[in-house]
């Protein structure tokens, strides 16, 4: 691994990516002998978004606490060319490729990546982009708190204020989706722990790998009852336990991260897939609809086949696509 990242963030930020395009592959509609896979479908949905959401938060923080930024306007430009303008190129994918209908009143929203904000009274959240929509207010809305809030005490604070006006709006206005609700937890606990530089806890505490086992099991367990879908409605109930097997799970991956990690080969693939990440969870639908294209399949066991087949091509895009544009960011 490069010195200057994070083998155990590289590593589940790979693993999600993974999970990501089995998740959207298709292939819940098989089963294994009399068990149907469709099963795992809820698990691997809150694994994945919670992965992203943790590492975005542990990243926020320890860019602004270890770089130590004040200048709020010039984090706030860079980041916004990294997510925004990819965004934009996939959005227009979604219409004019995959044909995903906005009405026109929606649009604005969507290309402003209001959707979370607003729905679900203004807008009806695109599939997959709605993620993107969430990151932007997560960022919006966070580095002002770090940067003005010096202590992690009242940094968890303010996040719980956040937590509360967010419900309290929803209820009252029908805006700001349950999808942020749901993972403002996980993206808020992310950059607590980065701000109090708690990753060292997570790698070695023999304690909080017993807990993360048992709230793993609980977690588990408690979101069975559940329906196959992410948010069915508004339950704190539901968001705690989602956000302990969420929280639970990362903590258990960190763990196995050096065993994983011993070969160099490994260490390699994690770093590629990592890399890519961003352009990767954005084009993978489209490259899979022109691959798709060209074959001539619609629909069906035999596209979630291709699905996984192009895997390995999808991501090989990607990271290229990635790469070009981080390249175009350094000559600015």
């Amino acid at each position: 691994m490069k010195r200057n990242r994070i083998q155990e963030l590289d590593f589940l930020r790979s693993l999600a990516v993974l999970l990501l395009l089995v998740h959207h592959s298709g292939v819940y509609q098989y089963q294994i002998g009399s068990f149907p896979l469709i099963t795992l479908s809820k698990y691997i949905n809150h694994l994945l978004l919670g992965a992203f959401v943790f590492i975005s938060g542990y990243l926020t923080s320890i860019t602004l606490y270890q770089r130590k930024i004040t200048d709020l306007p010039t984090f706030y430009l860079s980041r916004l060319i990294r997510l925004y303008i990819p965004y934009l190129v996939a959005l227009f994918l979604f219409i004019f490729l995959l044909e995903i209908q906005i009405p026109s009143r929606e649009l604005i929203i969507q290309v402003l990546g209001l959707q979370i904000l607003l729905s679900p009274r203004y807008s009806d959240p695109v599939l997959t982009l709605w993620f993107i929509s969430l990151l932007i207010i997560f960022l919006s809305i966070t580095p002002i708190l770090i940067v003005s809030i010096k202590k992690i005490a009242r940094l968890f604070t303010a996040y719980l204020i956040v937590f509360i006006i967010s419900i309290l709006i929803h209820n009252g206005f029908e805006i700001i989706d349950l999808r942020f609700i749901y993972l403002f937890p996980t993206f808020a606990i992310g950059s607590l722990i980065g701000g109090a530089q708690g990753l060292p806890a997570m790698r070695t505490s023999n304690w909080l790998l017993i807990g993360s086992f048992i709230g793993l099991i609980l977690g588990i367990y408690m979101l069975s009852f559940s329906d196959r879908h992410y948010i069915p409605d508004l339950d704190l109930r539901h968001v705690f336990w989602s956000t302990l097997y969420i929280l639970s799970s990362i903590i258990l991956i960190f763990r196995v991260t050096p065993l994983f990690l011993h070969f160099r080969i490994t260490q390699k693939l994690v770093l590629f897939i990592a890399i890519g990440s961003y352009f990767t969870y954005l084009y993978h639908r489209p490259l899979w609809r022109i691959l798709n294209n060209i074959f001539g399949i619609q629909g069906g066991e035999i596209e979630a086949l291709v699905n996984l087949i192009s895997t390995p091509l999808v991501l090989s895009f990607t990271i290229i696509l990635q790469n070009l544009y981080g390249k175009f960011l350094l000559r600015r």
